[in-house]
């Protein structure tokens, strides 16, 4: 009786330790289509994320992992028009009380955005708009043969590193990103081949390349606060510079060909180009412009 008692608490505390491992992972795939575009929503209070494009033309997959003792991540699917809405948003805080605080404070200190894992897998045959709005954690994205029509970003405290290798050929109206505090690098932002670039340094270092195949007309707007910014300009295209500065401003400039009154232009200009209007604002914070 007592090794069937034993037996029977050994195969009990195996079931609880698997369910336990089931509950703390969240997979699913959404086939898309039937849809005629794909509308994005990330709120991520805490966490890394890892998005790439799918094999799959049409079909988007994830898994996220997280810690059982912190809040649920919710998803959902929704559809309006014939477009597919996916909202993605994670809190870590359930409703602890004075006993239980404590475990979601060492969570955090411990873990800290390793909390929640997220990897998706994106569909590359269908046009997508993408919105983000991160906390704390590391952001790794490549846009790499996606079709995006709008992309929008706050990456608040998270270290970002975004790359597109491909031209898009879908029309994007807009790519528009907040840096926040943190480290944000890219490659190949030129490859979004949108109407209007927005980027707001805040108090980190951004490193934005807008390198690629930059083939119709844009406007380009930074403002920098008090971060620094590397910005790398393409070669084969009409840039018309505009620099607002001040006094405590740090600008240095090379690839330009300098007009007076903070205006800049390439040093040679074909019709057959497009062109880059840009203009940049720059207050207590430091600029590097570079053309290659």
């Amino acid at each position: 009786m007592h090794h069937i008692k034993k037996i029977i608490l050994i195969v009990s505390a195996f079931n609880l330790l698997h369910a336990k491992q089931d509950n703390t992972k969240l997979d699913f795939q959404y086939k898309l289509k039937k849809f005629d575009a794909l509308r994005m929503y990330f709120d991520i209070g805490i966490g890394n994320l890892v998005l790439t494009p799918s094999n799959n033309r049409y079909i988007l997959t994830s898994d996220i992992h997280y810690n059982p003792n912190l809040k649920k991540p919710t998803i959902n699917l929704s559809d309006k028009n014939n477009i597919a809405k996916l909202d993605v948003k994670i809190n870590p805080h359930k409703n602890f009380n004075k006993e239980n605080s404590k475990t979601l404070f060492n969570n955090l200190m411990e873990d800290g955005s390793d909390n929640y894992k997220l990897n998706f897998q994106m569909p590359t045959k269908i046009s997508t708009d993408v919105n983000f709005n991160f906390g704390i954690g590391k952001v790794n994205l490549d846009f790499t043969n996606l079709r995006i029509s709008q992309l929008k970003m706050d990456c608040g405290l998270s270290d970002v590193t975004m790359i597109n290798n491909k031209s898009n050929i879908v029309n994007c109206e807009i790519v528009q990103i907040e840096t926040g505090v943190a480290d944000f690098n890219s490659s190949g932002l030129g490859n979004f081949n949108a109407s209007k670039y927005v980027f707001d340094i805040g108090m980190g270092s951004a490193d934005i390349d807008l390198s690629g195949s930059i083939n119709k007309d844009c406007d380009l707007k930074i403002n920098v606060s008090v971060g620094s910014l590397e910005l790398t300009l393409p070669k084969n295209k009409n840039i018309e510079l505009k620099i607002n500065k001040n006094m405590f401003s740090s600008v240095n400039i090379d690839g330009l060909v300098s007009k007076g009154e903070g205006k800049y232009t390439s040093k040679e200009s074909q019709k057959r180009w497009s062109t880059i209007k840009t203009e940049i604002s720059v207050g207590l914070g430091s600029l590097d412009i570079i053309v290659n």
